[in-house]
């Protein structure tokens, strides 16, 4: 089945030039009054208003446009429409039943200047609709060559074509061919893949045009590279619409018409230039864009319809290219033109390759002599090559990727003379050549690999083999470096007496989407990889065969599928397995000696949802203590999955998927943490005795995560809970609720510590700050902390007497305080410090409580 072509919505121009010494022959009207004229913003830009007073017309020559046909009835069409011929469905109308080709033929030729709708870069014309696309814009390139000729037989001199392939064609390009021997001008849209131009327009005789937006900026899906020769206005360009309507469309297809309109004007004013002739003019007085010169994103330049009906026509554009420092580009499969004589007799040239490959050009040299013209090649990093030229001559020259500079020489004797050279890059074969059959298949090693190929000749097929010694995965990925290369994968496996069976063809039909993937389930035995080109042509292009083998995983906890094969789990250990079908399940097993808290988290898990866990204890497994579905989901997130408090037993995990891994493991951890007194942070805490016991007197309490955070910094509110329960504890009678006036700012009653900060406040234990606030949340210092306990405690205090730490001076506010209860011996200090200004931290409170309250 043949691959068709869909086109794309765009628009591009064409630029003209005017032969040296010929004037104007007639004047025109100086702009159309047609009425939205102020809509086509593109006239204006390529400057076809201002050509139109030299020229606007050309009635005399035949204008085909290959494409979906044209709307017979659109009053701002019909005055200019021939009868068009429909190749689709031969014998029928080429009405189109689209919509691209009435747009399209909107912005080549329009009725100017009729006082209605918009105007064609050509005001009148003989234009030949001839359908080739469907209804859907669809086609292929054996009816695009039939097109050509069809229109080279109707005697077309300018020939359209907005619509791109990314394959080359031989009848395409002999079709081509016939029309540069019969004169015709080609210009094509380069194509809207945001790849490298599309055939025709690659074709070094055809006019590749790109597209521009309105700041003559290149369209991102504008198709690029070295056959780009212009651009043109391509986004919202307003022309002609199906049922007599108007309205805008944009890409490349929206500026080849502007082209092949401005070719046609030019042919006009001097129906005696040959195609090269008018492509050299529309190149010659293109508005330079970007890089000096012709460059990959808008070649030579803007149209400029005004410039290229007003220039003469130079023999030698590129002028001056005398030195290497002012070289010109040539770009590969293009051509170039130019003079060398006595007084010129060197051009240089810098050509860009982009693989290891060879150049070949071909010479048409208006000599006599057999050796007119010498060329000297400077590849990189290679030795130079001399070469000479006669008319006719086609020399091949190896050339690395990067730059290669070129040397034209006019030899000794010659007259002048004008050449064209004409370049075509063939890529060199790829470094696992040869490998085109089963028998020369280039072995693959390893479980990841990556090998670059090309197909260099008409027909090449790149064949590999890979040897699977385990049961395992394995993913084949091809992907080319351009769209022009449509790869085709299969894959083999050779069985039992050197049959192979095939898999389908891996072509998902998609060039917007050029990688071919295969992922398979395999099993040891050989296996053969084919990449081929889908059309088999040779193209300059590489693609990257990468290749990743995943042996199956092996599970060392099996057979663990019942809760009496359980596998066992160390203090810490960590659970590692595959769950290869929805109904395999994996338990493991575990003993707490003593009352612990365990967590359980998942470091790793394969799949991203359905992975399934539950807690039993062995003292009940019809019940689950714990589950979830959201394993994977709470590891995505780095979340635990179970935290809980359990008492010394033996407990079983179970595990399942609900969707089946095998190539990889899931990763699980269990800790378990001893409690002390419910607490699993205190068990080697310096305050480990007197959290405990405070604990158990409920004057304290820890966390819900069963931690009592004992070097956490304690609030204020914290503080005065934890006094007031110790004042309870002793006999001291303590309200419950906050009675006094005071309103705290900060304090609402809402707060969890409102009445108990009341309380506090009330009995003098706790001061409040200015502005009515009381800090419920601040850190308590260890300065606080001592006063606190004083007027808690009703220690009597000298104000003159001085603790003995070097940080706490006689006149520190807490000073009688800290020494009252140092002397005491209920507090201690860091040495020869107590850090006043430090935060007290939970375990320094509760032993101070302790000791303070002798509970």
């Amino acid at each position: 089945m043949k691959k068709s072509i869909q086109i794309a919505v765009s628009v591009a121009m064409l630029l003209t030039l005017v032969p040296l010494g010929v004037r104007p022959a007639l004047a025109a009207a100086p702009a159309s009054n047609d009425s939205y004229l102020s809509n086509q913003l593109h006239i204006s830009q390529i400057k076809a208003d201002k050509a139109w007073p030299v020229v606007n017309s050309n009635q005399a020559i035949t204008i085909a446009v290959l494409d979906s046909g044209a709307d017979y009835n659109h009053p701002d069409l019909k005055g200019n429409l021939l009868p068009g011929v429909n190749l689709v469905n031969p014998g029928k109308s080429a009405q189109d039943d689209n919509g691209h080709g009435t747009e399209v033929i909107g912005v080549l030729a329009a009725k100017g200047n009729n006082g209605i709708g918009v105007s064609g870069v050509v005001w009148n014309a003989r234009i030949l609709p001839i359908k080739i696309l469907n209804k859907d814009a669809v086609t292929n390139v054996d009816m695009i060559a039939k097109g050509i000729n069809t229109a080279l037989d109707r005697g077309a001199k300018v020939i359209l074509m907005s619509f791109s392939s990314l394959s080359y064609s031989r009848s395409l390009k002999e079709a081509i061919d016939r029309a540069e021997r019969s004169g015709a001008v080609l210009v094509a849209a380069s194509g809207n893949e945001a790849s490298r131009v599309a055939y025709p327009a690659a074709y070094p005789t055809v006019v590749a045009v790109g597209a521009v937006n309105g700041k003559n900026q290149a369209i991102y899906q504008s198709n690029t590279g070295p056959e780009l020769n212009i651009v043109a206005p391509g986004l919202n360009v307003y022309t002609t619409k199906l049922g007599g309507k108007y309205g805008s469309f944009s890409g490349t297809s929206a500026a080849a018409p502007q082209v092949a309109g401005a070719a046609a004007l030019i042919l006009a004013r001097y129906p005696k230039l040959t195609a090269l002739d008018v492509r050299q003019m529309l190149y010659q007085t293109a508005t330079d864009l970007g890089e000096s010169g012709w460059d990959r994103q808008t070649g030579y330049g803007l149209l400029d319809v005004n410039k290229a009906v007003r220039s003469a026509l130079s023999g030698d554009f590129l002028e001056p290219n005398n030195s290497l420092q002012r070289a010109k580009a040539f770009p590969i499969e293009q051509q170039i033109r130019g003079n060398l004589g006595p007084n010129d007799t060197v051009d240089w040239f810098k050509m860009d390759v982009p693989y290891d490959g060879k150049v070949s050009f071909t010479a048409t040299i208006n000599s006599g002599v057999s050796s007119a013209m010498a060329a000297t090649f400077y590849p990189e990093n290679r030795t130079p090559i001399t070469q000479y030229f006669g008319n006719g001559d086609t020399v091949t020259v190896p050339a690395k990727a990067g730059r290669m500079n070129i040397k034209l020489m006019r030899n000794g004797g010659v007259n002048s003379f004008a050449y064209v050279l004409t370049s075509k890059f063939t890529i060199n074969p790829d470094r696992n050549e040869p490998n085109d059959t089963m028998a020369t298949a280039r072995p693959l090693v390893g479980n990841q690999i990556s090998v670059t190929g090309n197909f260099h000749q008409e027909g090449d097929q790149d064949w590999f083999s890979y040897y699977v010694r385990e049961y395992g995965h394995m993913d084949v990925t091809v992907t080319p470096d351009n769209k022009r290369v449509d790869l085709v994968l299969a894959i083999g496996k050779q069985e039992t007496g050197k049959n192979t069976v095939w898999d389908p063809l891996y072509d998902n039909v998609d060039r917007d989407n050029p990688s071919e993937r295969a992922s398979k389930e395999v099993s040891p035995g050989k296996y053969y990889i084919r990449v081929s080109e889908y059309q088999q042509n040779a193209v300059n292009g590489e693609y990257r065969l990468d290749l990743g083998f995943t042996p199956l995983k092996k599970d060392l906890n099996e057979p663990n599928d019942t809760y009496s094969r359980a596998s066992p789990l160390a203090a810490g250990g960590v659970m590692t397995g595959t769950i290869p079908t929805a109904s395999d399940a994996d338990w493991f097993q575990f003993t707490l000696n003593t009352d612990s808290y365990v967590t359980i988290r998942a470091p790793f898990i394969p799949v991203s949802s359905g992975f399934r866990i539950a807690l039993y204890s062995e003292k009940n497994m019809n019940y689950a203590l714990a589950s979830t579905n959201e394993v994977a989901e709470l590891s995505d997130r780095g979340s635990e999955i179970f935290s809980l408090r359990l008492p010394k037993g033996k407990y079983y995990v179970r595990l399942n998927s609900g969707i089946p891994f095998k190539y990889d493991a899931y990763k699980l951890t269990v800790t378990q943490q001893p409690l002390v007194s419910g607490y699993r942070d205190i068990s080697d805490h310096w305050a480990r005795t007197e959290i405990a016991r405070l604990s158990s007197k409920r004057i304290v309490q820890g966390f819900g995560d069963a931690t009592f955070k004992p070097n956490e910094a304690v609030t204020r509110a914290q503080f005065a809970t934890m006094l007031l329960q110790a004042m309870r504890a002793t006999g001291s009678k303590v309200a419950s609720a906050y009675s006094g006036r005071e309103v705290f700012s900060d304090l609402p009653k809402k707060h969890w510590a409102y009445n108990t900060l009341g309380v506090a406040y009330q009995l003098g234990v706790l001061k409040g700050y200015p502005n009515s606030q009381i800090k419920p949340d601040q850190a308590v210092s260890r300065a606080e902390m001592a006063a606190m306990i004083a007027r808690a405690k009703g220690v009597a205090l000298n104000s003159s007497s001085a603790p003995s730490y070097r940080d706490v001076p006689a006149g520190h506010w807490a000073a009688p305080a800290i020494g009252a209860l140092t002397a005491r011996n209920w507090l201690n200090g860091y040495g020869s410090l107590f850090k006043p200004q430090g935060s007290a931290t939970r375990a320094e409170v509760v032993v101070l409580i302790a000791k303070s309250y002798q509970v």
